[in-house]
This record gives C-alpha cells, structure tokens and sequence, in this order.
C-alpha cells in the first residue's frame, strides 16, 4: 500500500537556491561562501529555529572543530518549488512562500568573545 510522504520528505534532494548579500558574504567560510546552490538532506536540513514559528536551514553535521554554531551569516534558501512552500507552511503552521535563513556562519569561541564582549 502507498504511504503518502510529508511536506518535509519531499523537499528531500530538492536544489535550492543560496542568496547571498551584494556587499559580500560574511558566513566566515560557511557553505554559502563558495556554494550558490545547495541540496537539501545532503548540504542542508530544515529545522525549527530558536523561537516558535521561525524555520531555518543549516548544515548538516557539526560546525569545524574548536567553532561554536550554527548561526546567521547573512543568506537566505529558497526555490519556487511549491513543494517547499508546502513543506516550511507545515514547520510555521501558516501560509508561507519566501526564502528561510540560511545558518552557516561558525565562529571559534575566541572571535564570538571578541566580537560579543
């Protein structure tokens, strides 16, 4: 019998697009540095973010040794896939078409003390 998959299962393998700020990139060396697509479930997950009804994308894995993160570094995810719309619409719980924070700045904890002290 056939098993309807979620909105989160078939965003999987699905090509998004990485907008990246005109003034530069200030993801630290984080994948948007030197990505401008990325694949969902192999680059990136979709994951909820730190406050109710915020949806992020990140990298999957852990940032580099001695870095703490994943944070913003400034780019965003999207395509015009209505499948995405569908698959962060289920994360929010409303209606939602646009680009999701891409979180891929890592920092060592020295440059996080510095720049937060």
């Amino acid at each position: 019998m056939y098993k309807e998959k979620s909105p989160l299962e078939k965003i999987q393998g699905m090509t998004v697009w990485v907008y990246d700020n005109s003034l530069g990139n200030s993801s630290n060396g984080g994948l948007s540095s030197y990505k401008t697509t990325l694949e969902i479930g192999k680059d990136i997950e979709i994951v909820e973010g730190a406050y109710e009804g915020i949806v992020v994308a990140k990298p999957i894995g852990n940032p580099p040794e001695g870095h703490i993160g994943w944070m913003a570094g400034g780019c965003f995810v999207s395509t015009s896939d209505s499948r995405w719309s569908d698959a962060i619409e289920h994360m929010m719980g409303h209606r939602f078409y646009g680009a999701i924070p891409l979180h891929d700045r890592s920092e060592s904890q020295e440059l996080y003390d510095r720049m937060w002290n």
